[in-house]
C-alpha cells in the first residue's frame, strides 16, 4: 500500500517537471549536443535523430510562445521534419537543402520569441535563466546549419567541409558527420574559444563566423547582465518592503 502512494506521489512531480516551461527542450538541447551525428552507426544517428525530433516539439509546446507564433512555428516545423526523414531514405540533395533552410528559420522564429519572452519578463525565475540557457544553444545550433546550407551553396567556404565532401563514402553518414562538424565549429566560435583546426574561407563564411561571435559577446554581456540587475533590483525591493512596513506600523502604535 505504501509503494502504491509512493507512485502515486511520484507521478505529480514528472508530470510537473515535464510540463514547466523550457525543462524539455534543455534537456532535448543537451542531448542533443551530446549525442552529435558522429559517423559511428546507424543506431547512433537514429538516437540523435529523436533527439532532434524532441527539440522541435519542445521548442513549440514546452515554451511560452503567442498563439500565432506557435502556430507558425508549427507549419515550418512540420515539412522541415518530413524533408529531413525523406531526405535520409531516399538521398535527394534538394529536399536536404529544403531542410537546413527551414530548421534554420524555425531556430530563429523560436530563438526570438524565447527571448522577447526573457526580455519582457520582469522578475528574474528559473524559468527565466533555463529559457537564457536554450537561446543560447539554439543559437549554436542555428549557426551550424547555416554553416552547412552556406557550405551546400559555396563549395569550400569551409576547409574542413572541403576534404570530406570529395570522400566516396555514404551520403547520410557523409552529411552527418559534416554536420557534426559544424556543430564543434559554431560552439567554438560562439564561445569564442577558436582552436583553429576549422577555417572559413569565403567570405559569405567569414561573415557568419564574425556574426556568430559578435552575437555570443553581446547575449553574455546585454541579455545575462540585464537579468543580473533585475535579480538585484527585485531582491534589494523585496528586503526593504519589510522594513517600511514595519517602521509605518510602529508610527501608528
Amino acid at each position: 500500500m505504501a509503494k502504491k502512494i509512493k507512485t502515486l506521489e511520484a507521478k505529480p512531480t514528472l508530470v510537473t517537471f515535464c510540463s514547466k516551461y523550457f525543462n524539455l527542450l534543455l534537456i532535448f538541447l543537451i542531448l542533443l549536443f551530446v549525442f552529435r551525428p558522429y559517423n559511428r552507426s546507424g543506431v547512433y544517428i537514429g538516437i540523435w535523430q529523436l533527439c532532434f525530433i524532441g527539440v522541435f516539439i519542445s521548442s513549440i509546446f514546452n515554451c511560452r510562445h503567442h498563439k500565432s507564433i506557435k502556430t507558425l512555428a508549427t507549419a515550418v516545423a512540420i515539412p522541415a521534419l518530413l524533408c529531413n526523414w525523406f531526405a535520409h531514405f531516399y538521398m535527394i540533395t534538394s529536399l536536404e537543402l529544403t531542410h537546413l533552410i527551414l530548421t534554420f528559420i524555425f531556430i530563429c522564429i523560436c530563438v526570438g520569441s524565447i527571448i522577447s519572452r526573457v526580455i519582457l519578463n520582469a522578475k528574474v525565475t528559473l524559468e527565466t535563466l533555463r529559457g537564457v540557457v536554450c537561446v543560447y544553444f539554439m543559437i549554436a545550433f542555428g549557426f551550424s546549419y547555416l554553416y552547412l546550407l552556406i557550405e551546400y551553396w559555396v563549395p569550400g567556404s569551409f576547409y574542413f567541409i572541403e576534404g570530406i565532401i570529395k570522400l566516396p563514402s555514404n551520403t547520410i553518414l557523409n552529411h552527418n558527420h559534416i554536420l557534426s562538424e559544424s556543430i564543434f565549429y559554431s560552439f567554438v566560435t560562439l564561445l569564442t574559444i577558436g582552436f583553429g583546426n576549422i577555417h572559413a574561407i569565403s567570405d559569405i563564411a567569414q561573415t557568419a563566423t564574425i556574426l556568430e561571435g559578435m552575437l555570443g559577446q553581446f547575449y553574455i554581456a546585454i541579455l545575462v547582465s540585464r537579468i543580473i540587475s533585475v535579480y538585484s533590483f527585485y531582491s534589494h525591493k523585496d528586503e526593504v518592503e519589510p522594513v517600511a512596513f514595519s517602521s509605518d506600523h510602529e508610527d501608528h502604535t
